[in-house]
């Protein structure tokens, strides 16, 4: 049998194989990708891509890209309802009606997204199919040396000590050949061959509730309604949600009950035109129907995210409800999470030991994830006590506020919680970086642009000590460290009027440091100035956060 040799294999190539696959691949590393299906997906799901996921993309240069492909999110309380309806945007609201044509100003608003992203960060979120972002991704991490194969599958995994052995058969042809990779990435989805393969166990609440979602193509005439994204359908006939997917184009999901007997086999393409002259709200509507695919609103978090040299991720890891949508998002998070930190332990700048850290990380946030994503949906169904309901998070929390109290992070606190109880940037090992904009070389830029292949260390306008002894550290520890220092004097200036305030809220004086992941995540902080010998504590900190010796 033929034996190829890779040193990441990724199985799925769906969003989150992808975004594996590229940013390994803008790292050096050049994964060899496997997917069943002969094509990257013609269907719209995953449709919202939060403002965590487009700082992601932002920091290899994509976010221009995704934006070009889809819709802004506007808020109901200050939207452009000119630029909704021209079809450049749509607002961050759902409702509750029996039919799009009943819908009107009296109907219930369900919910509501009024957040201003721009005071956190640079990225405001976007509604976008998978079906246009994914060629985005295909072809970035293939011009960036990935080996992306279609029309292929897992047939066996293996592994020992030194690697992990996949044998692959092609599709159509049925010929076998087998790929031996130093790790291996398991995005295959819900119906996992990789975890199957490990025995990885999983928690479950369960399924929520069984759908057939109906992608179609119709004019419907809503520029007399309340703009809207999302339709919650008080219909017995057809009970299920509307989405808005982009002008002209959009999906009604609608609930079927097994233990009534139904199944999507009585979704024929003529139920599926009724379907939707129902929701509409006019019989005689002139109806192109897309696509008719089952799936089931179902919970699940595996037990463990790694297995030796296998690791789980998205869909593979995490199931979620719709509600939120968190899916893709966290799964996205999680292959950046494991992409920087495989690739530094490649490369050699890290030991294997901070692959520990994923796990460690992103399974919590995993939980917590999919937790609130059940009882978000089971919400929208009216199913929870008053008790459930106060477990809600707030959804801008649990999207882009998940901090890491273990793992990767030197002085964070393990006993804190991963969601805090409201949105806070501050600074501490474990959150996210704050937000700033600074002048930096003559170009105005956002901490955010900062961020890529390795670490940042941030000093003070005054910490000379700190600054200084990071530059010694950057030169003698072989991990990728890039020194900047904060007011006039230095390289980042602070955008005009805001003074000291990006410091203050990072939570260091001006003699004082921040040292920032390759993730965005502060893995360090010192609020005052360097006292001793601070080579030694910088070094002895980057040393233990990389997994050196």
């Amino acid at each position: 049998m033929r034996e190829e040799h890779t040193e990441v294999l990724i199985a799925g190539a769906g969003p989150v194989g992808l975004s594996a696959a590229l940013f390994l691949a803008r790292q050096g590393i050049r994964p060899i990708v496997i997917e069943k299906r002969s094509t990257i997906s013609q269907i719209p799901r995953a449709t919202g891509v939060h403002s965590r996921t487009l700082e992601l993309f932002r920091t290899v240069g994509l976010e221009s890209a995704f934006r070009a492909v889809g819709l802004k999110f506007v808020n109901v309380g200050d939207m452009d309802v000119a630029e909704v309806r021209a079809g450049r945007a749509t607002p961050l609201a759902m409702y509750g009606t029996p039919s799009i044509a009943a819908l009107n100003e009296h109907s219930p608003l369900l919910e509501q997204h009024d957040v201003q992203y721009y005071d956190f960060t640079p990225c405001w979120p976007l509604w976008c199919g998978q079906d246009h972002y994914e060629p985005i991704l295909l072809g970035d991490a293939r011009e960036h040396g990935a080996d992306i194969r279609f029309g292929t599958e897992v047939v066996s995994v293996t592994q020992d000590e030194d690697g992990v052995t996949a044998v692959v058969a092609d599709r159509e042809t049925g010929e076998t050949s087998s790929i031996r990779a130093g790790y291996l990435i398991g995005a295959d989805g819900a119906r996992s061959t990789i975890r199957a393969a490990t025995g990885i166990g999983e928690r479950s609440n369960g399924i929520a509730d069984y759908f057939v979602s109906i992608i179609f193509r119709a004019d419907i005439d809503v520029s007399d309604k309340p703009p809207f994204t999302f339709l919650s359908l008080f219909n017995q006939e057809v009970p299920g949600l509307v989405l808005f997917i982009e002008p002209g184009r959009w999906m009604i999901g609608a609930i079927y009950y097994p233990d009534r007997g139904q199944s999507p086999a009585d979704f024929t393409p003529e139920r599926a035109v009724e379907v939707v002259r129902t929701v509409a709200g006019d019989p005689d509507l002139e109806v192109e129907i897309e696509s008719i695919n089952p799936w089931e609103a179902r919970h699940m978090v595996a037990d463990r995210y790694r297995s030796g040299r296998i690791f789980l991720a998205g869909d593979a890891a995490h199931c979620h409800p719709p509600a939120g949508g968190f899916g893709v998002n966290a799964g996205v998070q999680d292959v950046h999470n494991l992409a920087w930190k495989l690739a530094a332990v490649l490369k050699g700048w890290a030991g294997a030991k901070l692959l520990d850290s994923y796990e460690a990380e992103r399974r919590p946030v995993g939980v917590v994830t999919a937790d609130q994503a059940w009882l978000l949906f089971n919400t929208r169904a009216r199913r929870l006590t008053d008790e459930e309901r106060r477990q809600l998070s707030d959804f801008i929390v649990v999207a882009t506020g998940y901090r890491y109290p273990s793992g990767a992070v030197h002085g964070g606190d393990p006993a804190a919680s991963v969601l805090p109880e409201a949105l806070a940037f501050d600074g501490s090992p474990g959150s996210m970086v704050p937000h700033g904009w600074f002048d930096h070389e003559g170009t105005e830029i956002a901490t955010l642009d900062l961020l890529g292949g390795g670490f940042v260390f941030i000093a003070g306008s005054d910490a000379s000590g700190w600054f200084d002894a990071a530059v010694r550290v950057a030169k003698e520890s072989g991990v990728p460290l890039r020194v900047h220092r904060l007011g006039p004097a230095g390289d980042l200036v602070p955008r005009a009027g805001d003074g000291d305030r990006w410091a203050e809220q990072t939570g260091i004086s001006r003699d004082g440091a921040v040292l920032v992941r390759p993730d965005g995540f502060v893995a360090w902080r010192e609020a005052g100035p360097a006292i001793g010998d601070a080579d030694a504590a910088l070094s002895a900190v980057v040393r233990s956060l990389v997994g050196q010796p």
